[in-house]
């Protein structure tokens, strides 16, 4: 594994501008999310990571971790939160939305970029990359962080 993952420590817990999330239920993990700092003009944070286990789906778990994520934005001075996902289950598109997102594009790629694929292959194997945005000053996200 390379990047965040191959060295989580190092990317999320020693970094004042990344954090990842776990959510446990009876001693066991059961989602996750990270924030990354995207260095862009602007003040965007990224939401990635977003994982919830099938039997905890529609429990609040993807809420709740999303929430910590746009409190992480706020409480560090972020102006908007991005992500992308290549979800086809419209449960996930809901939750996005559930939490303030809005889409702002939705762009169709190659499953393996550069291959040449038959006609076929071009339809059935394609990945719709939906990006959402969502300004966390305008929407009246606040942070629990206590004064």
């Amino acid at each position: 594994m390379s990047g965040d993952m191959g060295d989580m420590e190092g990317f999320y817990m020693k970094s004042p501008v990344s954090c990842l999330w776990v959510a446990e239920l009876e001693g066991k993990v059961v989602g996750m999310v990270a924030a990354v700092d995207q260095k862009q003009p602007g003040g965007a944070i990224m939401l990635q990571r977003m994982s919830v286990d099938w039997r905890c789906r529609r429990c609040g778990v993807g809420v709740a971790l999303g929430r910590k994520v746009l409190e992480f934005a706020v409480t560090h001075g972020y102006s908007r939160v991005a992500l992308g996902t290549t979800a086809y289950s419209p449960a996930v598109h809901k939750l996005y939305l559930r939490l303030g997102f809005r889409c702002v594009g939705v762009t169709i790629e190659k499953a393996i970029p550069g291959a040449n694929w038959s006609l076929l292959g071009q339809i059935f194997y394609r990945v719709h990359l939906h990006q959402y945005i969502l300004d966390v000053q305008n929407n009246g996200i606040t942070s629990n962080k206590q004064n």
